[in-house]
């Protein structure tokens, strides 16, 4: 009888912890929000973008627009900010 005990509890234990482990309660990683860019200019958008590529590790910028367009110049710097703080 304690045999057959051990073998019941060993199983139960095993069945809980095999099922348990097969559930979780997140649902997936979240999806960023975008950015918001209504109402932005199109260089802004491209500044933006351009500051988000470089935020994820790929340099890029426009340096004569960086250093010509205020639109751009400040998307850039809107795009990395937003996107560093998503990453990290």
């Amino acid at each position: 009888m304690s045999l057959y005990k051990t073998v019941l509890s060993t199983s139960i234990i095993c069945s809980t912890l095999l099922f348990t482990a097969c559930t979780s309660s997140k649902s997936g990683p979240r999806q960023p929000k975008p950015m918001d860019t209504h109402g932005k200019s199109l260089v802004f958008i491209k500044g933006a973008e351009d500051g988000c590529t470089t935020a994820n590790g790929d340099y890029s910028k426009d340096h004569d627009a960086f250093n010509n367009d205020i639109e751009y110049h400040k998307g850039w710097f809107a795009g990395r900010k937003y996107c560093e703080v998503r990453s990290g």
